[in-house]
């Protein structure tokens, strides 16, 4: 007696009954790959560091204000914290307001909901800061600029304290380039020979905010020479706005070949 055919599947006719089975293994093992295979991938990948943004709710703090690079308050050291530095923004990708400069060196009060990654701060301003004309202040000492080379990467304070995860990266490259345009204060990030991260205020050489030239090099690593002033818990990287051109005309050179 001649055995019978094994079953084939024709696209337009019922799916034969002895596939069904076979068919069904196939999918539930695809299945079960494909959970398993996303998990992996998913696990192995490395967690975005990211801060803790108003978690305390409204609070005040009271320092020298200082205009530039970026407005930004300067704290004196207390019995139960360090000197130190909080950076300033507005709502969104939007920097400190306009028409501050008037207060640089006084003592104010700045309100707002602060977002903290380690020991960088930067306070959302619910209000402008106000003046506080019963206080004073002597300047904060400072050292002497240090010429320095570094390895980093450029970023928006805020985004990177924790306002966005992630903040820094080339996934954050788009947003970073839009809070720099709004006035948000830049930092240059590196990591130290212990693996941790360490985070300075950038400037241009003129000691104001390091402007247009940096945004086309967030989030890519860049080498940058400039000098790091150091004092009362901040440290400033100062860099000119010809450097970062021709770092951003060498790369397009690269890109091109």
């Amino acid at each position: 007696m001649a055995e019978p055919d094994p079953p084939f599947y024709v696209g337009y006719l019922k799916l034969p009954r002895g596939l069904r089975g076979f068919l069904a293994g196939v999918l539930v093992l695809l299945v079960i790959l494909d959970v398993g295979l996303a998990l992996l991938l998913f696990g192995g990948q490395k967690p975005h560091a990211s801060g803790a943004w108003g978690t305390e709710g409204e609070v005040a703090y009271t320092g020298q204000f200082q205009a530039r690079p970026y407005p930004l308050l300067r704290l004196a050291a207390t019995r139960d914290r360090p000197a130190g530095a909080v950076l300033l923004a507005d709502e969104g990708k939007i920097g400190a307001p306009d028409g501050l400069d008037e207060l640089d060196g006084a003592m104010v009060e700045a309100r707002g909901y602060p977002i903290l990654r380690g020991d960088l701060t930067v306070l959302q301003l619910d209000q402008a800061p106000v003046r506080q004309d019963a206080s004073v202040m002597a300047p904060l000492p400072a050292a002497a600029p240090e010429a320095a080379m570094l390895e980093g990467e450029i970023v928006d304070a805020k985004c990177y304290a924790g306002a966005m995860n992630p903040g820094e990266g080339k996934a954050h490259e788009a947003c970073g380039s839009f809070c720099l345009y709004g006035g948000i204060p830049a930092l240059f990030v590196t990591r130290a020979d212990d693996g941790s991260l360490r985070w300075y205020l950038m400037a241009a050489s003129d000691g104001g905010p390091v402007g247009e030239a940096a945004r086309a090099l967030v989030g890519r690593p860049v080498r940058l020479a400039g000098t790091i002033s150091r004092g009362a818990g901040l440290a400033i990287f100062s860099v000119t706005p010809d450097q970062l051109a021709e770092v951003q005309s060498v790369e397009r050179r690269m890109a091109a070949e």
